[in-house]
């Protein structure tokens, strides 16, 4: 009888491990895939603009936000800078965003620059 409970033990120790072999195999795909996927993916497109200058505008949109100067009077600014679509001024609509949203609260002039220009060399 005890033989028994032996085998019943292994049974279901066996069962275990292949689901958890399962369970690693499918991980470790799932981690392959994000790899294959954030290796191919790659920086947003800055258009004319470097990243100092990303950064050097997030310095002056700061600047403004310091100033007094409303979301829409900055969008208005922006559009004076930059008229009509591009690429640019999408990036420059996000730089934007962020100064006049959360990260805006604790940034400074000069940390609003270098965030984003750290951000964008370094491919975000």
């Amino acid at each position: 009888m005890r033989k028994v409970f032996i085998i019943d033990d292994m049974t279901t120790l066996t069962s275990h491990f292949q689901i958890l072999a399962s369970h690693l195999h499918r991980a470790l795909i799932a981690g392959c895939l994000l790899a294959a996927t954030t290796s191919f993916a790659g920086t947003y497109p800055l258009g004319s603009m470097t990243c100092p200058e990303i950064g050097q505008f997030a310095s002056k949109a700061m600047q403004w936000r310091e100033d007094g100067v409303t979301p829409k009077e900055a969008v208005a600014r922006l559009e004076q800078l930059r008229p009509g679509e591009s690429v640019e001024k999408k990036n420059l609509m996000m730089v934007l965003s962020l100064v006049y949203g959360g990260y805006g609260d604790s940034w400074t002039v000069k940390s609003a620059g270098d965030a984003m220009r750290i951000d964008c060399e370094t491919g975000r």
